[in-house]
Formats: C-alpha cells, sequence, structure tokens
C-alpha cells in the first residue's frame, strides 16, 4: 500500500507512528480505503528588523482518505479522494515582519474569526490507456498539479514550498490547499515515460480560493465570470526503469485567467485577463553510492514572469537553490537545503522594488514519519520597501505521518 508523499514512495503502514491502526489499516485496505493523517508546525521568529521583534506558531493538522473504487464498483482505474485541514496558529510575516513573500508555509489562522476547520479537496479521479491518461473533476487546488517540484517541499517558506510564490500573489485562485480550492477539472497524460503534459480548467471564485465558509462556498462564481486555464509540459530526465543516470525533472507551463482585474495604474478601472508563465528544473548533479541511491546534491532553478505590470503585483520571480541528503555520515535520510527567490514589484506599486529571501535548513530525519528541521531566512527589503528594515527569521518546523 504505497502513495506519493513528497515525490517518494510511502508506506501507510510501515513508515506512520501508528502503523497499522491495530490493523484498521488492514481492513480498511481490503475495501480500497487508504486513510492519511500528518501535522505540520512551524515555530517562526523574528530576531531583527522587519516591522516588530516576535514569535508566532503556524501549525497545520491534516486527514485525508483515497478510496479505490475497483474494489467497490469494480471500475478500473476510479477513486476519490477527500481531505480536510485544521488550521491554527498566526503568520509572522504578516504580524511582525510585513514582507509579501510568506516565511510560514504551515496554513495559519487568518485571526478574523474564520473557521479554522478547512474542507479541501474532494474529486474523482479515473485512469486510463494503461494507466497513461489521469483525469481528475471535483473540488482541486491547481497548485497540487501544476507549478511544483518534489524539491522544493525541502524548504519552510511559503514562496518556495511548493511553488513560485508570485503565481498566486497574482492570481489568488491560482491556489493551494490549504486554504482554498476550486470546483474544476484536470487531465495529466503520459505521453511517453519521460514526456508528460497536463492541463486543466478551474473555477475563479476568490471566496473559494481563500477558504470561504471554512472550504464550504461551493459558489460557481462570485461576481465574475472568468475562467483560469493551465497547461505544463514535464520531462522527466533518467526516470525511467532500468535508467542509471542522475535524475532531473524540467518543466514548462503558464496559465489564463480570464476575469476582470482591478487596474494597478488605475484602481478605478478594472481591466480583462492576465497570464503567468513558468519554467522550473531539478536536477541531481552529483549522486552518493549506487545508481538506486537517493543521496546526493541536487539542484533547482525557477523563474516566473506575467508580463502585464499594470494587474500583476508581481510580474518578475526567480529562485534557485542547492538541496543535499545524506551529507553528514551515517544520517542518510537527513537533507541540508539553501535557498534564495527574488520577486519584483509591478512599477505602478508607489515606492516599492523588489523582496529577496535567503533560506538555509537541515531536516532531521529521527524516523521516517518524525522530522525536524531547523531553519532560518533573510528577508531583504520586505515587501520591496526601504521603509523596513530588512529581517533575519529562525525557527523550526516538526513534521509527522500518523
Amino acid at each position: 500500500m504505497y502513495i506519493e508523499c513528497v515525490g517518494q514512495p510511502f508506506d501507510t503502514i510501515e513508515e506512520t507512528l501508528t502503523k497499522d491502526w491495530i490493523e484498521l489499516r488492514t481492513e480498511l485496505s481490503r475495501l480500497g480505503i487508504t486513510p492519511i493523517a500528518s501535522y505540520t508546525t512551524q515555530l517562526m521568529g523574528n530576531t531583527s528588523g522587519g516591522q516588530s521583534q516576535g514569535f508566532t506558531y503556524s501549525g497545520t493538522l491534516q486527514a485525508s482518505i483515497l478510496w479505490d473504487l475497483y474494489k467497490l464498483l469494480h471500475v478500473p482505474g476510479l477513486a476519490f479522494n477527500i481531505d480536510a485541514h485544521w488550521a491554527t496558529g498566526q503568520n509572522l510575516s504578516n504580524d511582525h515582519i510585513g514582507n509579501s513573500l510568506q516565511v510560514q508555509s504551515a496554513y495559519n489562522s487568518p485571526g478574523n474569526g474564520t473557521n479554522n476547520l478547512i474542507l479541501g479537496e474532494i474529486y474523482v479521479q479515473q485512469q486510463l490507456l494503461h494507466n497513461s491518461l489521469m483525469i481528475a473533476a471535483g473540488r482541486l487546488a491547481p497548485t497540487s498539479t501544476f507549478a511544483t517540484m518534489p524539491v522544493l517541499t525541502n524548504y519552510v517558506n511559503a514562496a518556495i514550498n511548493a511553488v513560485p510564490g508570485s503565481l498566486s500573489i497574482n492570481d489568488a485562485t491560482f491556489t493551494s490547499h490549504p486554504p482554498g480550492v476550486e470546483w474544476g477539472a484536470q487531465a495529466l497524460y503520459n505521453i511517453t515515460p519521460a514526456l508528460q503534459v497536463a492541463s486543466g480548467v478551474f473555477n475563479t471564485n476568490a471566496s473559494a480560493a481563500a477558504g470561504g465558509k471554512g472550504g464550504l462556498d461551493f459558489a460557481f462564481q462570485q461576481g465574475n465570470q472568468g475562467v483560469l486555464s493551465v497547461a505544463q509540459v514535464t520531462y522527466l530526465f533518467n526516470h525511467g526503469q532500468g535508467d542509471t543516470g542522475l535524475p532531473g525533472q524540467y518543466a514548462l507551463g503558464g496559465f489564463y485567467d480570464s476575469s476582470r482585474f482591478t487596474s494597478l495604474s488605475n484602481p478605478n478601472s478594472t481591466k480583462s485577463g492576465t497570464y503567468n508563465l513558468y519554467g522550473m528544473l531539478q536536477q541531481m548533479v552529483y549522486r552518493d553510492g549506487d545508481a538506486s541511491s537517493t543521496k546526493g546534491l541536487t539542484v533547482w532553478g525557477e523563474a516566473a514572469i506575467a508580463p502585464t505590470t499594470s494587474v500583476n503585483p508581481m510580474p518578475y520571480f526567480v529562485g534557485a537553490g542547492l538541496s543535499y541528503q545524506g551529507l553528514i555520515a551515517g544520517r542518510d535520510n537527513d537533507i541540508a537545503a539553501v535557498g534564495f527567490i527574488h520577486g519584483i514589484f509591478s512599477q505602478y506599486i508607489p515606492r516599492t522594488t523588489a523582496e529577496t529571501v535567503l533560506e538555509a535548513n537541515y531536516q532531521i530525519t529521527i524516523y521516517r514519519w518524525l522530522s525536524i528541521t531547523p531553519d532560518m531566512q533573510y528577508i531583504i527589503r520586505p515587501s520591496g520597501s526601504s521603509a523596513i528594515s530588512n529581517a533575519f527569521v529562525i525557527g523550526t518546523q516538526v513534521a509527522m505521518n500518523f
């Protein structure tokens, strides 16, 4: 019973804290049901600079059910997925730093009375053509499929983990869960074992993207008639069976939103439509061990552009970094990571230039189900403003699977 967890095979019985739940997981698996639960907390403090010094806790408890419906309906490749999150804590970027590229990727309470229990993705999925084609429809978070790569989950900053930060800043309906989802449909087709194409169409309900009504805002539209269309091409280098070379992943994609957006150059007017383009890569450049080893050095890079600066707050964004698994002898599953991201603000936003974030962390894998990640980040020109001094953030992430 394996699922994909952070881009790696994950055994839901052997590699969780509670193991088989007194054989409950085994019994559920006979019905095709795989329950998953995890908790991530990020304890972060701003030690200097920003708007003020302070500490916040951010935590997310997640529960998911993956149901292979073949055992119930005898339809090969048909599955049903549902998940929910309980979010607690506060946002360090909003409360103490004043920056745009959020330092915490664990979703936290907005602090305005919104229900912290958030219903997430609910969708059916069908695999066809010998599992080469996968179609999903229902309540979906676009960033679960598009503009993300496994190496990015090694970071704490939300503008690195798990998609380039400018994409959701420019269009909130290109959303992650938590907090939000949209009605939509998407398809992923493996043309060859190495070449993959994906596309999707999604609703543009801004309230749903923000987790409105605790994820229960099922309205198709909220004052607009737009559609978010996304497409991506991915090349998987040395991922095939029998490949012994160093693995890599390369992606080009973009999205177009036909909604109307408030003009940054003239706030009293709106403009129809905007688009964002992105390119991403991760490539192992050094392997420590034989061809099956995951130990070694991986480099990554990303860039995003949204040329319509009159409606996109962050039209240019770049990032790069290094991630090394097994850097210290005897600690084969630990991961050391460094990275930087740089977002340039629109010329129509007064008194702003660009914001840069540097991050370094070390993920200590105590068990397969438990990791602790000391983290530090340095934010240069928060929100692109010279009025806010550079901030130095330190903290720790704790993640566990039950």
